[in-house]
């Protein structure tokens, strides 16, 4: 079906919400959830209890993308090569091991153990999660299908930053562990029900009766991935020093700043859910890129209130799109036997975004202030839409195997 027959009301389009599907939603909801739940407490569990600095709460944050980095090409060709179920029940129960661990935590180097643990997790869910929403969607709607499924990541981080300030409020440290732990718990059960959609796992073999290979650094991921770099680097720094920042301009808790970047991003995709599809991945990918910059210029001149709002919501607006649009082109350039591969190095760009940023803009800010920090942010979003402006033709094509 051609994109012009797709956006016909007379033309009937193949469905999307599968009882797998929906199963695949809920469990993503609740593992991303737990994984809000812990983010803005996290940081202020470093630099209060553990007495870390602000380096080292960069350092404490970072690792968890650092871990999951080193993991995620190994987790796509894995996903390709034994299937996805395996790997999401993998992943939710190393991140109950994490949130366990973090029971435990009385010094800094633990608790960096700790976020590592979590990360790789992280890593073994996400990529698995993405490559069967990739499989179970129709082609025709499978910007649409990676759009809805971020879904549950962004409203995991409107609710879950709420849930961990609120019980932190109520209660302490140790009830935001326990209360993360048990929703990640039943995120594997519910994993235990998702059926296996990997080509390769349903399909052992090739025709020719070879064991079917996909490569660990996938070429077809590396221009989307590097788009993915430039625009998550500000939205790396932005989540683990929002709620630091907001006492240096006279704001409180973090959880309405957080909830209002998530807002707009989950409304945006909701009423928008089928332009990756409609438009495509360049201008939605422009679009992104540009906003982030603006919203961290934004926030890094405006330095009270008024801008952090401002600065979020068009930061936010710019962001919105850029995960699914780029995530969706990078699938459509592979063979359905190469999409986990394809996922893990796309993916992993973000993970080394959030592992670099946090760390490198936690270093600026003991010189140059947070302020300054969110401009350089700026800058590198403004970097990758000219890079984009300069291999936009690259993103329609196939790359040449490596």
């Amino acid at each position: 079906m051609t994109r012009e027959a797709a956006r016909s009301p007379g033309v009937a389009r193949p469905p999307l919400f599968s009882r797998a599907f929906v199963l695949l939603w809920i469990a993503a909801f609740g593992f991303f959830t737990a994984g809000n739940t812990v983010l803005p407490v996290s940081s202020r569990f470093a630099a209060g209890p553990l007495g870390a600095d602000s380096a080292g709460v960069g350092i404490a944050i970072g690792v968890f993308s650092v871990a999951a980095l080193a993991l995620r090409p190994v987790v796509g060709w894995a996903s390709d090569r034994f299937g996805r179920r395996p790997l999401l029940i993998l992943g939710g129960s190393l991140t109950v091991a994490a949130l366990v661990l973090h029971l435990f935590v009385t010094t800094l180097p633990m608790f960096i153990v700790a976020r590592a643990i979590f990360g790789v997790g992280d890593a073994f869910f996400f990529v698995s999660a993405v490559a069967a929403i990739s499989d179970m969607a129709p082609p025709e709607r499978r910007g649409e299908a990676i759009n809805v499924g971020s879904l549950a990541v962004y409203l995991g981080l409107a609710f879950g930053p709420f849930l961990g300030e609120t019980i932190l409020a109520a209660r302490d440290y140790t009830s935001v562990w326990i209360a993360a732990g048990v929703m990640a718990a039943a995120t594997t059960v519910i994993s235990l029900f998702v059926p296996e959609t990997a080509p390769v796992a349903l399909r052992p073999k090739d025709p020719d009766g070879k064991p079917q290979r996909s490569p660990l650094i996938h070429p077809a991921g590396l221009l989307p991935g590097s788009l993915l770099l430039a625009g998550t680097w500000g939205m790396a720094g932005f989540l683990a020093f929002v709620p630091l920042y907001l006492g240096t301009v006279g704001m409180g808790a973090a959880g309405p700043v957080l909830a209002e970047y998530a807002l707009i991003v989950v409304s945006l995709r909701i009423i928008f859910v089928r332009l990756p599809d409609q438009i495509g991945a360049v201008p939605l990918s422009a679009f992104a890129l540009i906003g982030s910059a603006v919203g961290m210029t934004i926030l890094g001149i405006v330095r009270d209130p008024v801008g952090v709002y401002l600065g979020t919501a068009v930061f936010a607006s710019g962001i919105a799109f850029l995960f699914p649009a780029l995530l969706a082109v990078a699938v459509s350039r592979v063979d359905e036997n190469e999409r986990g591969s394809v996922v893990g190095t796309t993916t992993a760009f973000v993970d080394l975004s959030f592992g670099i940023s946090p760390a490198v803009l936690g270093f600026l800010a003991g010189s140059i202030g947070l302020g300054g920090a969110w401009i350089v942010s700026a800058v590198i979003a403004a970097l990758g839409a000219c890079v984009l402006a300069v291999r936009r033709d690259s993103l329609v094509h196939r790359p040449e195997p490596a």
